[in-house]
């Protein structure tokens, strides 16, 4: 996929910064729908006890979450481009 490659360098891994802007930034940039904002350690902190630690947040966003999509529109994001994204947006 030409996305890939270009985000990723020659198809190699996205970064976290590479998922969080193209698939999360819109949502969680700005608490859109209740999505906890990019930074907010606290919120983010109080989710993951909730869910399961970091693991619980991981298997959420990839299943789906309230108006959150499978994957967050990251279809092709693996489980662990998701799981830096999420360590990066939470500070967990």
């Amino acid at each position: 996929m030409e996305v890939a490659a270009s985000a990723g360098g020659g198809g190699g891994a996205k970064t976290p910064d590479e998922v969080i802007a193209k698939h999360c930034n819109a949502c969680h940039g700005t608490g859109l729908l209740g999505a906890p904002k990019i930074g907010d350690a606290a919120d983010w902190g109080k989710r993951a006890k909730e869910q399961g630690g970091i693991d619980g947040l991981l298997a959420k966003a990839i299943s789906g979450i309230n108006s959150m999509p499978p994957k967050g529109t990251c279809a092709d994001c693996s489980d662990d481009e998701l799981k830096g994204a999420i360590h990066k947006m939470s500070g967990l």
